[in-house]
């Protein structure tokens, strides 16, 4: 799937050369996320798990079949990239939460941390590879095959689902879908309010500090690279990821999750400026690397503080928030971000973002205290505080 992301940015900026058309890519991979991640979790939480990650696998082979063939038979334009994208992201978000949701079933309560991070680290790792292997791919293949290979590389996945020892079937007594079970979602996220300021902080930081879809540009007119630059450029964030995921595993338990979530959120907002700052290659390297690094300590925090305090009969639809929110901010954050870079250019883009994204911090720092002093496995403490008012 992010091969598909990558191959997809890359052919509409080499279409079109519009950073704003960048931007609605972007948009239209996330948007799908925002309109039915909520569906997913009622539908995690209703039908076999394990069946609904096979049965979206396999009906995402057919988005990635017709990219490959619109652009062998050089039909390819950008609104069908537009169309497609959306298909492809729709059915990747109606599976996600069945993903997420199933881990707490095949492994005992003292493994679940561990478990998470390391399904975390997989997902990191394919971060990791897949954008390599579009770029060398699109330069020694073309785009065409790459997208074939992309749609190829879904059946190995598909296979190894089926190998999973679990049924699949959620706990519990079978659910309707009804409105009643959106509502509960909500909720069970506003009775659980450190998981909501947690959100927040993720949501306004990401927004304004969403990245991806312009590095096509720093790849091109900043750094003069090809498409393998462009695919390392994508990598760089995973491998972050990946150490910085290994570093939480390697910690274990913390217990100061809301501070240390804190604090990664605010390395974040320095990377972005450092990438911003960057007119050489390495360095901007390093600084999508550290952009990496410190997202996946955020990623690490959220999901095991909504796993640990979500019920099986719920942990469909709170994982489906945790979609909902990280999609909703690179939607619309890759429309200001292709907005910003078209204004003031891609650079001045990144340096603004850094400066609001580190306001954002100080501010749900300043209206939901709590958050600082979170402890996991302290109830008391998941009361919500706003500008001195208590609820």
């Amino acid at each position: 799937m992010h091969m598909r992301n990558v191959t997809s940015l890359y052919q509409v900026y080499h279409l079109s050369g519009s950073s704003m058309q960048l931007g609605l890519t972007g948009f239209f991979q996330a948007f799908p996320f925002v309109c039915f991640g909520l569906l997913g979790g009622v539908l995690a939480d209703t039908f076999n798990r394990k069946k609904m990650i096979i049965s979206t696998q396999l009906l995402n082979l057919i988005p990635g079949a017709i990219l490959g063939i619109l652009t062998t038979t050089g039909t390819i334009q950008v609104w069908h990239i537009y169309v497609l994208n959306l298909i492809t992201a729709s059915l990747q978000v109606l599976g996600s939460p069945a993903r997420q949701a199933i881990v707490p079933n095949l492994v005992p309560p003292s493994h679940l941390m561990n478990a998470i991070i390391l399904t975390t680290l997989m997902q990191q790792g394919t971060q990791l590879t897949g954008p390599v292997l579009a770029g060398y791919l699109i330069d020694f293949v073309g785009l065409d095959k790459t997208y074939f290979v992309d749609a190829a590389l879904l059946l190995p996945s598909i296979v190894v689902v089926l190998m999973i020892g679990s049924s699949g079937q959620r706990q519990g007594a079978r659910r309707k879908i009804n409105l009643r079970s959106l509502i509960e979602g909500f909720e069970f996220l506003w009775q659980q309010r450190i998981i909501l300021s947690l959100f927040l902080l993720d949501f306004f930081a990401i927004l304004v500090g969403f990245y991806r879809p312009i590095l096509p540009i720093f790849a091109s007119d900043v750094f003069k690279v090809g498409a393998g630059g462009l695919g390392a450029l994508y990598a760089a964030p995973a491998i972050g990821a990946l150490v910085g995921s290994g570093l939480v595993l390697a910690a274990g338990n913390i217990e100061r999750k809301g501070a240390v979530a804190i604090i990664g959120t605010f390395f974040f907002a320095l990377s972005l400026g450092l990438l911003g700052l960057s007119q050489w290659f390495w360095m901007g390297l390093v600084a999508a690397g550290a952009l990496g690094f410190s997202d996946a300590i955020g990623v690490a925090i959220r999901r095991t503080v909504v796993q640990i305090l979500a019920p099986d009969n719920m942990r469909g639809r709170a994982s489906s928030f945790l979609t909902i929110f990280a999609q909703a901010t690179n939607a619309l954050g890759a429309v200001l971000a292709g907005a910003a870079a078209a204004l003031v250019g891609a650079s001045n883009a990144l340096l603004l973002g850094s400066a609001l994204c580190a306001a954002t911090i100080l501010g749900v720092c300043w209206a939901i205290p709590q958050l600082w002093r979170y402890r996991s496995g302290v109830k008391d403490q998941t009361r919500f505080r706003v500008s001195g008012f208590s609820f």
